[in-house]
């Protein structure tokens, strides 16, 4: 008998574009709530995000990190939509070929979102700093 896989589908969504759309086998983010993991025939749910980051788990297996401000998840019938001001895709700063090169890909993303009036300076940092620390775990192995 063949085995069947389930799937999140998963969509981000900022004011000015979609940053990703996926099929994931488990999404994890920061709610208000603290961190939560979602499986594929979870219950609807719809909670605040807090600013941190929604961790894709791929069918290979592999993490796709994606550093988000606040905002709102909606799951329903194993569709997430996380609706944010921004987002920045940790996984794809990890090409870079150094931290310090990543590094400054990441602030002049999120530069760029200041200036569009999109976020408060708080949150700003709050994103900033979790964009490093994803950086530096990803770096480091």
């Amino acid at each position: 008998m063949k085995k069947i896989e389930m799937a999140i589908t998963v969509e981000i969504i900022t004011p000015n574009q979609v940053i990703c759309s996926e099929e994931v086998s488990s999404l994890t983010v920061d709610t208000t709530m603290g961190e939560i993991e979602i499986l594929p025939m979870h219950r609807p749910l719809i909670t605040l995000l807090e600013v941190g980051s929604a961790r894709l788990k791929l069918p290979n297996g592999l993490i796709k990190t994606i550093a988000t401000s606040s905002g709102i998840l909606k799951l329903e019938n194993d569709r997430a939509v996380l609706t944010v001001e921004e987002a920045v895709n940790v996984h794809g700063l990890c090409v870079a070929s150094s931290v310090e090169e990543a590094r400054i890909l990441a602030k002049n993303a999120l530069e760029t979102t200041v200036m569009r009036g999109n976020l408060e300076q708080n949150e700003l940092e709050r994103l900033e700093a979790k964009v490093r620390s994803e950086l530096t775990k990803r770096l480091s192995k």
